[in-house]
C-alpha cells in the first residue's frame, strides 16, 4: 500500500506540473523602459518571481535613452509592453493606432524640472535665448507650456533644442550655450548644486501634468488578453510588495542590481528619487488614475496639441485607453 500510494503521489506530481506548463503562457514577452526609480515596478516583477507565478514570460529591456531608445523600440515593435510618459503614448497612438495605454502607474511628482541660469532672475530675461530640453517630446512641451503661461509667453519666444543625453544637456548648460535647461533627476538637481542654475519650476507645481504608465501593442491587447490580465496582476503584486517597508531595503538593493547597476545609488538617494514619482498604491487610487484621471489628462493634451497646430486624428480619450482591465487586476491584489 505504501508503494502504491507514493506512485500515485508521483503520479499526481507530474500531472499537476504538466498542467500548471498548460496554463502559463508560451509566449516570450519584452517590456521596455529607462532608468527611472518610479519604474523599477518592472524589476520587482521580473526579479521576484511575480510575473512566472502568474503563468507569463516577460523580459525586462532597459534602454540607455527615452525617445531614441525604449520609445522608439516600442514604436517599431521591437517590445511588446512599454512604460513610458502617458504624453509619449498619446502621440504614437494618435499618428498609428497599434498601441493601447492599460494603466497610469504614476505621475511626475518634482522629477522633472526647469532649470534657469544663475545669470538670469527671471525666464522672462531669456527671451529669443535657446532652451535646452532632454526630450521635445509632446507630454514634456505640455510641462513647458505650463511654466511658460505663468509668465504670458509661448514656445515662439524661445529656441528650443533636444539633447537626450542628460549629462551633456548639462555640460552645454554649464557652457552658456542654453539660458535654461529642462531635465530630470538625479542628473538635474547636479547643476542647481554646483551653482550653474536654479530652480524655476518642477512637474510637481503641476500635480499630474506628467503621467506615467504601461503601454502594450495593441494586437496582444486583442489577441491575448489573458495575457495581458496576467501581466497586470503581477505588476500589481509587485506594488503591494513595493509598499511595505519591511521590503524597502531590499527593493533598493534589488535596484542596484538591475537598473542602477551602472550607477548604483545610496539609500538617500533612493528615498529622495522616490518622492519625485507618485506611485498609484491603493485600489481608489488605481480607479481614478484609470477612469477619471486618464480621460481629464488625456483631453487636455489632445486640446493643447491641437492648439500647437498638431494633426489630431481622434480626441476621444477612449480611443487611446482601456482601463477596465487594470481595475479589474487591481481589485484581486488591493482588497
Amino acid at each position: 500500500m505504501k508503494h502504491s500510494y507514493k506512485s500515485g503521489a508521483i503520479i499526481l506530481y507530474f500531472f499537476w506540473m504538466m498542467l500548471s506548463a498548460s496554463v502559463c503562457s508560451a509566449r516570450q514577452y519584452t517590456l521596455g523602459l529607462v532608468e527611472w526609480e518610479p519604474w523599477g515596478t518592472a524589476y520587482v516583477a521580473e526579479q521576484n518571481g511575480f510575473f512566472k507565478s502568474e503563468g507569463i514570460n516577460v523580459k525586462v529591456i532597459q534602454f540607455p535613452e527615452y525617445k531614441n531608445g525604449s520609445v522608439k523600440a516600442f514604436k517599431y515593435g521591437k517590445t511588446d509592453f512599454s512604460i513610458m510618459m502617458i504624453g509619449s503614448a498619446a502621440d504614437m497612438i494618435e499618428k498609428r493606432p497599434r498601441y493601447i495605454i492599460i494603466h497610469e502607474h504614476c505621475w511626475s511628482h518634482g522629477g522633472d524640472l526647469f532649470i534657469l541660469s544663475s545669470k538670469f532672475s527671471d525666464i522672462s530675461q531669456i527671451k529669443n535665448r535657446k532652451i535646452g530640453m532632454y526630450t521635445t517630446q509632446v507630454p514634456v512641451l505640455f510641462f513647458l507650456n505650463k511654466v511658460l503661461e505663468q509668465k504670458f509667453l509661448s514656445f515662439a519666444d524661445f529656441d528650443l533644442v533636444e539633447v537626450s543625453n542628460t549629462i551633456q544637456l548639462n555640460q552645454a548648460f554649464r557652457e552658456g550655450i542654453f539660458s535654461a535647461i529642462i531635465s530630470y533627476d538625479t542628473d538635474a538637481s547636479i547643476v542647481i548644486k554646483d551653482g550653474t542654475g536654479k530652480l524655476s519650476n518642477t512637474s510637481a507645481d503641476f500635480p499630474g501634468v506628467i503621467p506615467e504608465g504601461i503601454v502594450v501593442q495593441k494586437d496582444i491587447f486583442t489577441e491575448f488578453p489573458n495575457d495581458v490580465a496576467r501581466f497586470l496582476r503581477a505588476w500589481f503584486r509587485s506594488i503591494k510588495w513595493q509598499n511595505d517597508p519591511e521590503n524597502t531595503q531590499v527593493y533598493f538593493k534589488l535596484l542596484n542590481k538591475t537598473m542602477f547597476k551602472k550607477n548604483p545609488r545610496t539609500d538617500q538617494e533612493f528615498i529622495e528619487i522616490m518622492a519625485s514619482g507618485k506611485l498609484h498604491r491603493t485600489l481608489d487610487d488605481i480607479k481614478y488614475a484609470d477612469t477619471k484621471g486618464m480621460q481629464t489628462y488625456l483631453k487636455e493634451l489632445l486640446s493643447f496639441m491641437k492648439d500647437q497646430g498638431m494633426i489630431v486624428r481622434t480626441d476621444n480619450p477612449d480611443d487611446y485607453f482601456s482601463g477596465e482591465m487594470a481595475i479589474q487586476e487591481a481589485g484581486k491584489i488591493f482588497k
